[in-house]
């Protein structure tokens, strides 16, 4: 019986089916460009998003960096200047516990680790000819990633991973003018500050003071930042879903309308209350479940194209994703309650004079 009203009014829950399905569309776009943002700027090491310091010197050394790793607030230590372009290849050098974060192996003298979209034919094991400062030298390729930060797939070079032992031994460069120093997520950066001073300056003796150059609440700026276009992309979807669920209300408030007579018909001849409710309730459940799994599968289709435009690789959790259509659903649902249970409540003698 849904079906058959559904059917005798397809252009009428054309509008309705629309909104849903941008509703949940913007919603899985927001949720899954969301954390692909949030997955970039705790991949990239150096990046200004971060819970993370920015110490600046002129002669800071590996003894320094290691000192940072050793206190266990630390996350890890690098120095944003440990790369060097050699022809076309990129050399970027990382500690022990920076190639932990990025669920690297550490990394043993003339071991690599490559940009496997750069790097398509090598395997694990397999020897590499690289050309550095002192010629071509053989390195063994320990393992492979992906670069996913748009800060660093848009610099030149094939990019290629060493250890900091290695980088400085084939490079000869030991001081260096800046050093990134990376705290947990859910730490205060600002109250290490101190301490980092502190710890630093007192082994250093007669050299230069280290100073602060960026401190966490350029993170938290960052931070707030996406929460708010994070919440506004929200607020905008749960718009969209209000429409539709306008829609919802709407489409089943005519179709009570329009069917007044069929529904005095039906009453007369034994339907009850609850059976009438239910009627229009499914032809209500239909269009929101349509309009949200089209909803979905478009959304998942446009994350991945704005993803490619932005440079931003979507992030989708199932859970998330579930919770969007469980919304989505919901809110189609409750407006559509109230038509289809005024339509249950009509009398026979009132529905039969219409």
């Amino acid at each position: 019986m849904a079906a058959k009203f559904l059917k005798g009014n397809i252009t009428r829950a054309m509008f309705p089916l629309l909104a849903v399905v941008i509703g949940a569309m913007t919603l899985i776009m927001t949720l899954s460009l969301g954390d692909g943002a949030k997955n970039i700027i705790n991949k990239d090491l150096s990046a200004i998003g971060g819970n993370r310091i920015l110490l600046g010197d002129t002669t800071l050394t590996k003894r320094d960096l290691e000192l940072m790793e050793r206190l266990p607030f630390v996350e890890y230590a690098v120095f944003p200047e440990e790369r060097v372009l050699i022809n076309n290849t990129l050399f970027r050098g990382y500690s022990k516990k920076a190639l932990l974060s990025m669920n690297l192996p550490i990394l043993k003298d003339n071991e690599v680790v490559l940009d496997k979209i750069q790097f398509p034919n090598g395997k694990v094991g397999d020897t590499i000819d690289l050309e550095t400062k002192l010629g071509k030298r053989k390195f063994t390729i320990r393992d492979y990633y992906q670069e996913e930060s748009p800060f660093e797939t848009m610099r030149m070079g094939n990019r290629v991973i060493v250890s900091d032992e290695t980088f400085e031994r084939i490079f000869g460069r030991s001081n260096y003018n800046s050093l990134v120093v990376s705290f947990p997520q859910d730490e205060d950066g600002e109250e290490y500050i101190p301490v980092v001073l502190r710890e630093l300056n007192r082994s250093r003796f007669s050299y230069s003071q280290v100073r602060v150059l960026e401190t966490p609440a350029v993170y938290k700026k960052v931070e707030r930042i996406k929460s708010f276009v994070g919440k506004s992309l929200f607020i905008l979807s749960f718009i969209s879903l209000i429409v539709g669920g306008a829609g919802i209300l709407n489409l089943i408030a005519a179709a009570v309308r329009e069917r007044t007579s069929y529904i005095g018909i039906l009453r007369t001849v034994g339907m009850d209350k609850r059976s009438l409710m239910e009627i229009f309730l499914i032809e209500a459940a239909v269009v929101i479940t349509l309009g949200a799994i089209i909803g979905i599968i478009l959304g998942v289709a446009v994350s991945y194209l704005a993803g490619n435009l932005l440079k931003i690789p979507p992030y989708f959790n199932f859970l998330k994703m579930v919770g969007a259509l469980v919304l989505t659903m919901g809110v189609g649902l409750i407006f559509g309650v109230f038509p289809a249970k005024r339509a249950g409540e009509l009398e026979i003698v009132e529905a039969l004079k219409i």
